[in-house]
């Protein structure tokens, strides 16, 4: 049975505790968060130890492996602190600020001989599983280009106030979104980037971050990806596409359709049995116990954040 930690109990927080519950393989021991009453709430109907210092915590559980759900400037500091104490880390995505402070957590798990995985969760869906099954089998031909176009209004009210410092955040829709997008890119193709280009701003208030932000991708396969950020206030919009020689998958606000051969679209099931954050656990646990394991590394984490730096220093001061 491993014995899971918590720090951090917001949304992300709670959904964690759910994969631990429906887990029977490890147990939730300890949450902490700076409010202690968010940290009650998590720890209720478990038998979690309630913190608001992660240090106080690690000094005094038990802990197989801790999970971090912290603002991104956090992400470091904490993750070295657990390492350092021979305890293994999950950290939500993105690993870090920038590859600097990637590298110094990769450094400090190979110091202290201690793992660390990233929280990128989109390989544990049935839509990007069933991507990467195309592209490697070549049922539509070969994968030529891809599109995505995500819009959320960046500034919503329920936005944490971090988010909207880059000091804090590392950048905006980019860092939140983008993310995302490239981890799908590098999973589901298998390829890395090999050229960016990149704009971005802030039309929308007086915030450090990007609003909106456009971005062309080369890959080493030689396909090309275009990512689109409106992160203006419009109907919410989540559109996926991937384009073969032969064919089109896509995905739009949650529905699955296929072209083969320049036929019609058809919708498809891609649903898949496990949770996100249930099948990022079961990885987790796998890797902890030296099994082979789909858990994403700190390595491919940090190329992730290679990319995004490139693209902000295109992007510039918004």
């Amino acid at each position: 049975m491993k014995r899971i930690g918590i720090v951090g109990a917001g949304i992300i927080g709670k959904t964690h505790k759910n994969a631990i519950k429906e887990n029977n393989q490890c147990s939730m021991v300890a949450v902490c968060d700076v409010v202690r009453e968010k940290a009650e709430e998590l720890a209720m109907e478990t038998e979690a130890k309630v913190y608001t210092d992660y240090k106080e915590m690690a000094a005094e559980v038990e802990m197989d492996a801790v999970i971090l759900n912290l603002p991104h400037y956090l992400h470091k500091e904490v993750t070295i602190y657990f390492l350092e104490r021979k305890i293994p880390v999950l950290v939500e995505k993105p690993i870090a600020l920038n590859v600097r402070e990637c590298d110094e957590m990769i450094a400090a798990a190979k110091a202290n001989d201690t793992l660390l995985a990233v929280g990128h969760v989109y390989r544990y869906t049935g839509f990007y599983r069933k991507v990467k099954e195309i592209i490697e089998q070549g049922t539509l031909g070969k994968l030529c280009l891809v599109t995505e176009i995500r819009n959320s209004d960046y500034f919503a009210p329920w936005r944490p106030k971090w988010f909207l410092e880059k000091e804090k955040s590392g950048g905006g829709i980019v860092m939140n979104f983008g993310a995302h997008s490239i981890d799908k890119l590098l999973y589901t193709t298998g390829a890395t980037v090999v050229d960016i280009k990149a704009n971005g701003s802030n039309m929308l208030n007086d915030a450090n971050v990007e609003a909106t932000a456009q971005v062309l991708l080369k890959l080493s396969n030689g396909a090309s990806a275009a990512l689109t950020y409106p992160g203006c206030k419009q109907a919410y919009l989540d559109e996926h596409a991937f384009y073969f020689t032969n064919g089109c998958i896509k995905w739009m606000n949650g529905g699955v359709w296929i072209s083969k051969d320049n036929g019609d679209y058809e919708k498809v099931d891609v649903s898949y049995e496990k949770t996100k954050l249930g099948a990022q656990l079961e990885e987790f646990i796998k890797y902890l116990d030296g099994e082979e394991s789909e858990i994403v590394t700190p390595e491919y984490g940090r190329e992730v954040i290679r990319v995004i730096e490139e693209v902000f220093r295109q992007i510039g001061e918004v």
